[in-house]
């Protein structure tokens, strides 16, 4: 997960007014319509209208596991505009019959932000595993739920979310709440501090350590990164060392597959090689155990 720095809501609501004109001013009266009844009621205009904008800003990747979306034109099997507070009813989570368990509240059941349902800062683009099979309704905080009506701003501040919100800047920088160790998504802030729990709760919710295709994803990554960092630092030939400079910059830049693996990985070569090295082997040896498992038998 990585911060779009593009997703500033200023800038969402001028993409917004360009890409498709007069929605705001649609969605304004059908929140007019849903505060005034007390509770959300789908209808025009449609937030799919305008998921290109944030696939844009977004790089095409998901917000939450920067898995690719499938491009503009893959329909609606591939990816939603996803409520980062859920417009219905919030359900508790984690549900009791699954784990992980912790020794702390994660704010249980509560009214929808049906106020928020047409709020562009409430917005992102997620792949259908993040939001269909993991976001659905659940918004875990470490307060008490929000007053209805409030801004989103009043209910960050009351509610201290556990969930990374990665558009704008209005939240904490994603980087600096997890971390990577060769695949290994982690929480980077001290135990017990608030910001490590939103690191470990973020990184549990969207199932960032146990999906298949975000380790290939990953490892295509570190493979890709370590390459061209040994070419960059040992290739006598100019042309390819330059070459190499501009993948490094590539992978790593916010259009980058899995960037904040790859950032992650970058720092580890350039700080500890050695350690760097461990983990591609670990990595590699991994993946492939993985991809013989998944391999059909032969008879």
């Amino acid at each position: 997960m990585i911060r779009y720095p593009g997703a500033t809501l200023a800038n969402v609501n001028a993409l917004v007014d360009a890409e498709k004109p007069g929605w705001r001013a649609d969605a304004d009266a059908r929140t007019a319509a849903i505060v005034a009844a007390g509770e959300f009621s789908k209808g025009p205009p449609s937030w799919s209208d305008i998921k290109v904008v944030f696939m844009r800003l977004q790089s095409n990747k998901c917000a939450f596991c920067e898995f690719p979306l499938g491009g503009e034109f893959a329909g609606k099997a591939t990816q939603d505009v996803e409520h980062y507070r859920p417009k219905n009813a919030v359900k508790a989570w984690p549900k009791k019959s699954k784990t992980p368990k912790y020794a702390f509240g994660t704010g249980g059941e509560g009214e929808g932000y049906h106020w928020l349902a047409y709020e562009l800062s409430n917005y992102a683009a997620a792949c259908k595993a993040c939001n269909t099979a993991r976001k659905s309704n659940y918004f875990p905080i470490a307060n008490v739920r929000g007053a209805v009506g409030a801004t989103a701003a009043e209910l960050d501040a009351a509610e201290l979310p556990y969930l990374i919100f990665p558009l704008g800047d209005a939240d904490e920088d994603p980087e600096t709440l997890i971390a990577f160790e060769g695949l290994v998504a982690l929480p980077a802030r001290p135990a017990d501090s608030h910001a490590h729990r939103r690191g470990r709760i973020t990184i549990d919710f969207f199932g960032l350590n146990k999906r298949e295709e975000l380790w290939e994803d990953r490892f295509r990554a570190i493979s890709a990164l370590f390459e061209a960092v040994d070419v960059a630092k040992t290739n006598p030939d100019p042309a390819r060392v330059e070459m190499a400079r501009r993948r490094i910059s590539d992978m790593t830049s916010t259009s980058g597959p899995q960037a904040a693996c790859a950032r992650s990985f970058l720092r580890l070569l350039e700080q500890d090689p050695a350690r760097a090295w461990d983990y591609y082997v670990e990595a590699d040896a991994f993946v492939l155990k993985e991809r013989e498992k998944r391999a059909p038998k032969l008879p």
